[in-house]
């Protein structure tokens, strides 16, 4: 096993140099030339200056120039901070202060102001080499820091997790065998490259040496199909629900037509709706369909294959190999739990952060001796399978009984007249609170709102039935389309 992401670059461009390593909508990239660039652009960030574990702050793009940049800096022996492609400089200056961080690579030209930074020219603006010495290769150290990824903030303030080469590759390791990756895996990730999710599928395929197709987000769902009509037998997906919910929205059901060339479709980032699921599943009969569980603290940790093993409802799956699943109480203490009788789950494994940057306190609360303790709320039951009733901020509290919001929104969407909706609680004199569904209704469709709560009340117990309903034009969503429940709380 390698001991980073880039030396598997290496490896592949030595026993598969012809091999496209990254697709995208204006370049075909191969082994070779992708480490060809990779050492290229290396070379140029040590002898302008950047030294082992000095944190650099990038913008991350959809970009083939990206994908050279976070692997490049890694070879150099820097940790990458990847930023959001439109942050303004000010914002990603701040960023740079709050985290002590000594380089910068921008297009911008920045002022006086930040004298004692090394501001470093992008990939593209740098000039090329003829010759590629491969002697003196240095490669990263398994326990050194390689990234720090910069939590979507949905509970709390966005923090920093500060991740290490042997993280990296046993998340990698962790989805090669939940989605069985092979070398042969085309893989379409239209994620932004900042966020865990499309990142992860990025050096996954570094890891296995198969190809990674990026596509610049689902505003334009054309390049989306373009990349499944990729001249190749099969062809496998990174969908988060939000990017799923658009192709139903602006294709209906379309792509049912790939239903014998796509291999893989798997999700992460949040829970993928119920009526999503069995949707796919129809749409999709022999495709494998993903569930990816799994934090920023703590990657890719269960994989559930809902098309294999439909109706279990709230499963996450069964832990990956890398990944020891445990429930305990409020206490942290491990405890025997059932579908009665839920805890809180905590991950242990070489996928878990070192911690979070410039907060010891907080990663004392969260990381304890090696474990990740999170908030969600769940059980493992008989067979191996996880399973989430939801996080522990936001289960309402109904005079004592507790209710899941997911449970409530994965139902309503099943009612045709409802495109989106989230549950939140509403103050209640007696019960302290009471569920409140806000809806968005489907183009055309009036909402009836006796109607619906017939609906749930004939799926839901009694108690989780919403007594309040409004009509919304949107619900706020995070911008990797997890639902922002931090914005109703607020």
């Amino acid at each position: 096993m390698m001991a980073s992401v880039v030396e598997y670059v290496y490896r592949h461009s030595l026993e598969t140099p012809d091999k496209l390593a990254v697709i995208t909508k204006n370049s075909q990239t191969t082994y070779s030339e992708l480490w060809k660039m990779v050492w290229e652009y290396a070379e140029y960030l040590k002898t302008s200056g950047l030294q082992k574990k000095n944190i650099v702050v990038v913008r991350a793009s959809q970009t083939l120039d990206y994908v050279v940049t976070y692997l490049s800096v890694h070879l150099a022996g820097g940790i990458i901070t990847s930023l959001e492609k439109s942050i303004p400089f000010n914002s990603l200056m701040s960023v740079a202060v709050s985290l002590n961080a000594k380089a910068v690579i921008v297009d911008d030209h920045p002022s006086d102001q930040w004298d004692g930074y090394i501001f470093l020219n992008p990939w593209h603006n740098v000039e090329r080499a003829d010759k590629i010495p491969l002697e003196n290769i240095v490669f990263p150290q398994e326990d050194d820091s390689a990234d720090i990824l910069f939590t979507t903030g949905t509970t709390g303030a966005s923090k920093g997790v500060e991740l290490s080469h042997r993280a990296l590759v046993a998340t990698a390791e962790n989805l090669i065998y939940g989605c069985q990756y092979c070398k042969d895996t085309v893989l379409i990730a239209p994620g932004p490259l900042n966020h865990a999710n499309a990142i992860r599928k990025l050096f996954t395929t570094m890891v296995m040496g198969s190809t990674i197709y990026i596509v610049d987000g689902m505003a334009n769902v054309r390049d989306f199909f373009m990349a499944l009509d990729w001249p190749c037998e099969k062809i496998s997906c990174c969908l988060p629900p939000a990017a799923i919910r658009v192709i139903f929205q602006m294709t209906k059901d379309k792509i049912g037509d790939y239903a014998d060339k796509i291999d893989f479709i798997e999700s992460a980032s949040a829970p993928l709706p119920e009526p999503d699921k069995l949707r796919l599943c129809r749409l999709l009969p022999r495709t494998r369909l993903y569930n990816n569980y799994g934090s920023s603290e703590s990657a890719s940790v269960c994989m559930y294959d809902y098309n294999a093993f439909p109706g279990k409802s709230g499963c996450i799956g069964k832990a990956m190999p890398n990944a020891h699943i445990i429930v305990v109480d409020d206490d942290k203490r491990e405890m025997v739990s059932s579908s009665d009788n839920m805890g809180l789950l905590a991950c242990e494994g070489d996928m878990n952060m070192k911690g979070y940057v410039n907060d010891p306190e907080l990663t004392r609360e969260v990381l304890i001796n090696g474990i990740v303790y999170t908030n969600d709320i769940g059980y493992i039951d008989s067979e191996g399978f996880v399973y989430i009733a939801g996080r522990k901020g936001d289960v309402i509290n109904v005079g004592g009984l507790k209710v899941a919001p997911a449970e409530v929104e994965s139902a309503a969407l099943e009612m045709d007249g409802i495109e989106d909706c989230i549950c939140i609680p509403s103050s209640h004199p007696i019960n302290g609170s009471i569920p409140k569904l806000l809806i968005v209704a489907r183009k055309g469709q009036q909402i009836d709102f006796k109607a619906i709560k017939h609906y749930l009340a004939e799926r839901l117990e009694w108690f989780k039935v919403p007594q309040e309903y409004e009509v919304v034009d949107r619900i706020a969503r995070t911008y990797n389309g997890k639902l922002d429940r931090k914005f109703y709380r607020q």
